[in-house]
């Protein structure tokens, strides 16, 4: 169990998708990072990962958009649009 949690939590949300979104926000911004840096700086004064939370919730609400998204269009959802109507 611990190992399909690290793979999902930490490969999939973290390592992937939040990672990548707040590198090409940072690229946009004019900030210059690497993706290297988004997974492994630490931040001197705490000691934790600098970039860790914010990869983690970009990633979270980036997969609930998409999950929003494909099950409205699905018409599973039909709260928000109903293709019948």
């Amino acid at each position: 169990m611990n190992q399909l949690y690290n793979i999902i939590v930490k490969q999939l949300i973290i390592g992937y998708i939040g990672a990548f979104l707040l590198l090409i926000y940072y690229k946009i911004k004019g900030r210059k990072i690497t993706y290297e840096q988004i997974l492994d700086e630490i931040d001197p004064k705490s000691g934790i990962k600098k970039y860790y939370y914010k990869a983690f919730y970009l990633g979270v609400g980036f997969l609930i958009l998409i999950v929003l998204a494909i099950s409205t269009l699905a018409g599973v959802n039909p709260k928000l649009y109903d293709p019948n109507e």
